[in-house]
């Protein structure tokens, strides 16, 4: 025989003892306590969750821990070294001056005080494709290369020194743009054009690309690429 939840609710109403407890008061206390255990596996999943993003500094939440984390930092990458002698400079020359930039596109102007007329000067990228300029005051030169992985050198002559060399300082400036930039700024009119370099700069997103240049130079240096000579031998003929 089959019962229904109404016929059954009316036997156990009347088999209730008169104090006892009210039936529908144990049922409302009963629905009460499984909101406040919904409730609290609510709170526990927000635990977790903090627990996740709190954790990335190292802070307990509840019983577990989550070790520290740094933060994501954009830096700057870090000037490349510059060696401390030109090894191909005749004998090797000491640097005398340098100037670094953590960044590109950038130009920075070197000063210094030239001790012989085959000064040298090397420049060291993190980007060996990157470009790199190299303008003598009164913007000769200009000449525009890839950095390379060795990086890129150049030096001075006899020839090529404007007059007074050795009689005040000197200063070159060195530009390295990125190795993507318009092939228009790499064209020799307008990279020897006053302040078309530097507007190239000012217009263009900065990123990081750390590089630097070193001058180097001794008393006593000579011609790392000496003037071939030829000797002509004539013999009497008869």
């Amino acid at each position: 025989m089959s019962y229904t939840e109404e016929q059954l609710r009316a036997a156990l109403v009347e088999r209730v003892a008169s104090g006892s407890p009210d039936v529908q008061q144990i049922v409302r206390r009963g629905r009460r306590t499984k909101r406040r255990r919904r409730a609290g596996f609510t709170l526990a999943g927000l635990g977790a969750a903090a627990t996740v993003f709190l954790g990335v500094q190292g802070v307990w939440v509840g019983t577990a821990h989550v070790a520290e984390q740094p933060l994501a930092r954009v830096t700057a990458s870090a000037a490349p070294s510059l060696p401390p002698e030109d090894t191909r400079a005749v004998p090797p020359a000491p640097l005398i001056a340098s100037r670094s930039s953590a960044t590109m596109p950038a130009g920075k102007t070197v000063k210094f005080r030239p001790l012989s007329f085959f000064t040298s000067y090397t420049i060291v990228c993190t980007d060996p494709k990157a470009w790199v300029i190299i303008r003598r005051e009164g913007g000769a030169g200009g000449g525009a290369r890839r950095c390379g992985q060795k990086g890129a050198s150049s030096h001075s002559s006899k020839e090529s020194v404007s007059s007074g060399w050795l009689e005040r300082t000197q200063q070159i400036e060195v530009w390295v743009l990125p190795a993507d930039t318009d092939s228009k700024y790499l064209q020799i009119p307008l990279r020897r054009q006053p302040g078309a370099l530097k507007k190239l700069v000012e217009e263009t997103r900065s990123r990081p690309g750390a590089w630097a240049v070193g001058v180097y130079d001794r008393a006593d240096a000579t011609d790392p690429i000496p003037t071939a000579t030829t000797t002509v031998t004539l013999k009497p003929t008869g």
